[in-house]
């Protein structure tokens, strides 16, 4: 046997006033705690706890790596700039290591010293002899 029902519009609109007083109902359940208090929810605790813990460790994680990824560019940034001064610096020793550049510094300060025009001579030893 088949029954059917018949919904009216007072009938409609009585589910859809239900609807709002249970959401409303669930609201002020959660406002004055008498949520929490149900078996259902107590039920649920450890689980919700256990949520919490893991939303508590993705954003402590999240805050570390913003930390790590803050001081990675800072010393990219201290690396290029020490680079650019390393090989500034190893430029101006090899100039200045230059033989023209070590005799006119000679000649500024006024010492007495002054280039060999004898070439060097390479000194050959042709047997190590044992004593």
């Amino acid at each position: 046997m088949v029954v059917e029902k018949n919904n009216t519009g007072s009938e409609k609109a009585n589910e859809g006033q239900s609807k709002k007083t249970g959401s409303a109902s669930a609201i002020r359940g959660l406002i004055d705690g008498t949520m929490l208090t149900r078996k259902s929810f107590t039920g649920q605790l450890p689980f919700v706890f256990f949520l919490g813990f893991l939303a508590m460790m993705y954003i402590s994680n999240r805050y570390n790596a913003e930390k790590l990824r803050r001081k990675i560019i800072t010393f990219k940034t201290e690396l290029s700039d020490l680079r650019a001064q390393s090989i500034f610096i190893s430029a101006e020793l090899m100039k200045l290591s230059r033989q023209t550049e070590v005799a006119e510094e000679v000649k500024k300060q006024g010492l007495s010293i002054r280039e060999s025009e004898v070439p060097p001579k390479k000194i050959v030893v042709s047997k190590l002899r044992r004593d």
